[in-house]
């Protein structure tokens, strides 16, 4: 698994996320297990469900890396609205 392609992603759904108050922290992206984790934090978002819902940002999130990162792995997203 390729962490600065996982770094990537993220980043780009960040800027999203950012855009409605919110924040996108990749936690970990291991590649001996092929996990990613990333966490939303929404402490500075004025409306923490503007942002995409739990479902959706994960599918985003998911993509992104996706077309990035060939083959599986797990993504574990922690939203605090979930």
């Amino acid at each position: 698994m390729d962490t600065d392609a996982v770094a990537s992603a993220v980043a780009e759904i960040t800027q999203i996320v950012q855009a409605d108050g919110g924040d996108l922290v990749l936690v970990d992206a291991d590649p001996a297990t092929l996990r990613i984790r990333v966490r939303l934090e929404v402490s500075g978002a004025e409306c923490a469900e503007c942002i995409l819902p739990p479902a959706a940002l994960a599918d985003t999130i998911r993509a992104a890396i996706e077309r990035r990162v060939p083959g599986e792995f797990e993504l574990v997203v922690e939203d605090p609205r979930a």
